[in-house]
């Protein structure tokens, strides 16, 4: 996957909708996997994957 220099408006306002709808426990879960894949980067391990629910 490559990264546009800008982002794109329309991705970036669908995340922000996401992210102002979803449960509590969803926010917790999402920052669990974000700081469990920087830590896995860090060792150089693949990045967890986790099915969406």
């Amino acid at each position: 996957m490559t990264t546009p220099e800008q982002p794109r408006r329309e991705t970036l306002t669908q995340v922000q909708r996401m992210l102002a709808r979803a449960r509590p426990e969803q926010l917790r879960r999402l920052l669990a996997d974000i700081e469990a894949a920087e830590m896995s980067a860090d060792r150089g391990e693949s990045t967890p994957q986790r099915r969406a629910s």
